[in-house]
């Protein structure tokens, strides 16, 4: 009697089978790595916009802080080497020079007067130039320069910083002559608590805010995370005055889950049996190569574009500005009040505000106009092809009504306000000088009152 044949005489019936298995296993195979790659790259693009936004808002607080040294110049000048009511006007500029520890005067570089007076042990009467040639030092020396010193162990006792301003008057005849410094004391850690840098902590990533100390010619843990960053660091340069610290920041553990592979291997290959799974995988890597163009260019928390999207389109307009001869002004906004609000409410509650912000502030623009994220609490405006400054008021004024408008948030009613700084394009003018003069047009804004917008001079 024949027997029947076996499968094993017809090898054909498991080739084909198992050649789609193995294709389908390595092109599910590759489609694991990209994803798992690109994951592993928008998280590495997260920390690189984290570290950027941290150094910059820590450059914003000392700048703004070490300019209480310029107000006290001019005092100087219009006293004619005499500050009448010192202390008086020195506790109100406290109050209004976030991070400024204590304001000292000294004629030929003596300290004579310090406020508060809880500041000043062991400060008056200290030469500020012991140990100089002064005859050699005082002619290099920039009235125009707040110089910068720190991290240092001041003679109050904590760590800090100081930046002093040296004053130059004229004699009746004209010539000038050295009249002393202006200085700003910063005590750390609050001369940078409105960085908050500890928030990184709370996002999982570690943390090292470094400097030179010149007293010990070392280099000076200012701040840092209870774990140091490790592995993969970014690194950016923090420009304190006229000096230069560094800001390191990694995520804290491994910048990718086991757990997670081991989770997605294992549906790899379960997957590569169903061509569905695998065009689902290939649709999560298309959509992850767009996420990570998107956080190249768009804010991850408002969806606004970022710093690098907002100085293509500003390139782009000032060249419109230059070829069409049309206005172009470029506005820099900053929420008054949204500290309080992240103080009482908590940063989740802050996110919010910020993003209903964004929205509103998008239905004061017109179709050319572009609306930037900048860090923070801080936002850019390009008011493009303006065919007037009575068109780019009526824009400023929209805003200014409906940043004051109360937001509902969990039941509590916020009330937030905005002071702008508006600096007017004019030819030969850098994007960078652009964005700085209206930087300081919204803090004089904020001076002023808030609430309000100024346009730079």
């Amino acid at each position: 009697m024949r027997r029947p044949l076996l499968f094993a005489a017809h090898p054909t019936i498991w080739r084909f089978p198992l050649l789609v298995f193995m294709l389908s296993l390595m092109v599910g195979g590759w489609i694991f790595f990209k994803a798992e790659s690109n994951r592993r790259e928008i998280e590495l693009v997260k920390a690189n916009q984290m570290v950027t936004t941290y150094a910059t808002a820590i450059t914003q607080q000392f700048d703004h802080a070490l300019s209480a040294a310029n107000a006290l110049a001019v005092m100087v000048h219009q006293g004619k080497g005499q500050v009448s009511e010192f202390s008086r006007l020195s506790r109100y500029m406290l109050t209004m020079y976030k991070g400024a520890y204590a304001l000292s005067l000294a004629p030929d570089g003596i300290i004579r007067q310090t406020e508060p007076a809880t500041a000043s042990h062991g400060v008056l009467g200290h030469d500020m130039l012991a140990g100089e040639d002064r005859n050699t030092l005082i002619p290099t020396m920039n009235q125009n320069v707040v110089e910068f010193y720190g991290p240092i162990r001041l003679l109050q006792g904590p760590m800090g910083a100081v930046g002093q301003l040296p004053v130059f008057l004229k004699t009746a005849e004209g010539s000038s002559y050295f009249w002393g410094f202006t200085a700003v004391t910063l005590k750390f850690p609050d001369a940078f608590s409105d960085a908050h840098l500890e928030d990184m902590e709370q996002r999982g990533y570690a943390y090292r805010l470094s400097g030179h100390n010149p007293q010990t010619d070392t280099v000076e843990v200012i701040a840092a995370s209870a774990a140091m960053p490790e592995g993969r660091i970014f690194t950016r340069p923090v420009r304190v005055g006229t000096n230069e610290w560094t800001l390191e920041v990694s995520k804290q553990g491994s910048w990718s889950n086991r757990a997670r592979l081991l989770f997605e291997a294992c549906v790899t290959i379960l997957g590569s049996l169903f061509v569905a799974w695998l065009a689902y995988l290939l649709g999560g890597v298309i959509r992850s190569r767009k996420e990570l163009q998107r956080l190249a260019q768009y804010d991850v928390l408002t969806g606004l574009p970022n710093r690098r999207l907002l100085d293509s389109r500003l390139k782009k307009a000032i060249a419109g500005a230059n070829g069409h001869h049309h206005l172009v002004a470029v506005c820099f906004l900053d929420l008054d009040g949204f500290k309080e609000v992240n103080d009482s409410l908590g940063h989740a509650a802050g996110d919010r505000l910020l993003q209903q912000m964004a929205q509103r502030l998008q239905h004061c623009m017109r179709a050319t106009d572009t609306l930037a994220r900048f860090g923070g609490d801080e936002f850019v405006v390009i008011l493009d092809r303006l065919n007037s400054i009575d068109e780019c008021e009526k824009i400023l004024e929209r805003m200014i009504h409906t940043a004051q408008e109360p937001v509902h948030m969990d039941g509590n009613e916020v009330i937030v306000s905005a002071s702008i700084g508006v600096a007017m394009f004019q030819p030969g003018v850098e994007r960078e000088q652009l964005l700085k003069r209206a930087d300081t047009a919204m803090y004089q804004a904020k001076q002023l009152g808030k609430n309000k917008y100024v346009f730079a001079d």
